[in-house]
């Protein structure tokens, strides 16, 4: 059995990439088909890989305003030629499903969510708020939408990271679709990692990239108002608005390593996860690490957190709402037992057995047909 992987972008190193990476371990020999490749931006372990990416080198600074291309990406999945592959896997976003395959191919999408931008969603960026960019993406939209539709019927399989974006595959796209959590766990270095925080004191813990949709300023506001102290690790675009909002009890570390990523994750009161994600992979990260997590109770993070066992939700996207629960909340409260049992469930080699016995079990299927 011939496999390739496809997915939307390597030019980040986030939770759809932690996928990509456990299904690469699965067909070591596997190729990864892309739109962007920048190696810079991912671990090491991730550079040598073998990684087609379509020939964008006529298009003017295409990497560097990859975003206002986006319309020319349906283009470059469905260039592809994958026809030397019995199985081809996509994990996707955007538009990796839309790649090409023949009748005796199988095509698994493992889907992390429809576009976001397409329907509606929160995103990274909103140029579709801006009135200048409004009667252009209109129209855009509608093509991409149609087009997003018309390329997620042409997937064989779906899998989906949680029962949250289950729904909205069965709503956009009007098929089904099996949920496999994706893959959480300690890396070797954070297990075994002996770092010391600096003297924070008592201290709630996020990490996340800092972007608007992630919400990390209700967090900070809230943080500032209860005087209590905030550690934040990630990085982008909206870091300098972040800095701004800061009081004195908020520390933005930027980006760190994985010995002091654990350090931070062992020693704070809990893990504040304020965005209504498709899924969320750093509040099970933070159970593992046997901390509880206050969280926005929407989406998949009502499947992995457990109110009043590994944590607590905020129901309302505010900071009256956060407040409320900060203001009474005790890390001790939680058993560390409890909140990692509760992770387990979310483990890199269950994630492992489930996509590869899934994918046996279709492959054996179209050979005996």
């Amino acid at each position: 059995m011939k496999v390739a992987i496809v997915h939307d972008f390597l030019n980040q190193y986030g939770g759809a990439e932690r996928v990509v990476e456990a299904i690469k371990m699965i067909y070591p020999e596997a190729p990864i088909y892309t739109s962007f490749f920048e190696p810079e931006k991912l671990p090491e372990r991730m550079r040598s890989w073998q990684v087609i990416t379509p020939n964008f080198k006529k298009i003017p600074l295409i990497r560097r305003f990859s975003k206002q291309y986006t319309f020319l990406l349906p283009l470059a999945f469905e260039s592809f030629d994958l026809r030397d592959y019995d199985v081809i896997i996509s994990s996707t976003a955007n538009f990796a499903k839309g790649i090409i395959t023949k009748p005796n191919q199988i095509h698994i999408c493992y889907c992390h969510t429809p576009p976001r931008f397409l329907y509606h969603y929160e995103t990274e960026f909103n140029r579709r708020k801006i009135s200048i960019y409004k009667p252009f993406l209109i129209f855009l939209d509608h093509y991409l939408r149609v087009w997003d539709y018309l390329a997620a019927q042409r997937v064989d399989y779906f899998l989906t990271n949680s029962y949250n974006t289950q729904q909205r595959i069965k709503k956009f796209y009007r098929r089904e679709s099996k949920v496999i959590y994706p893959p959480v766990e300690l890396s070797s270095t954070g297990q075994n990692s002996q770092y010391k925080t600096q003297n924070y004191g008592k201290y709630f813990f996020i990490v996340s990239r800092l972007v608007a949709y992630k919400r990390i300023d209700l967090a900070i506001k809230a943080c500032n108002e209860l005087n209590l102290n905030l550690v934040v690790a990630g990085t982008g675009k909206d870091k300098k608005k972040l800095e701004k909002l800061s009081g004195k009890t908020i520390k933005l570390l930027g980006k760190v390593s994985d010995i002091e990523l654990a350090g931070l994750y062992k020693n704070c009161e809990g893990f504040i996860f304020p965005a209504g994600d498709d899924f969320g992979m750093t509040p099970v990260e933070a159970m593992l690490y046997g901390k509880p997590v206050i969280a926005y109770g929407k989406g998949g993070v009502l499947e992995s957190v457990i109110p009043g066992k590994t944590g607590e939700f905020f129901y309302e996207n505010n900071v009256v709402s956060l407040k409320k629960v900060l203001a009474n909340f005790n890390g001790n409260n939680y058993l560390k037992e409890n909140c990692q049992k509760q992770a387990q469930k979310f483990s890199k080699s269950k994630f492992s057995k489930e996509l590869r016995n899934f994918v046996t079990e279709k492959w054996k299927e179209e050979q005996n047909a």
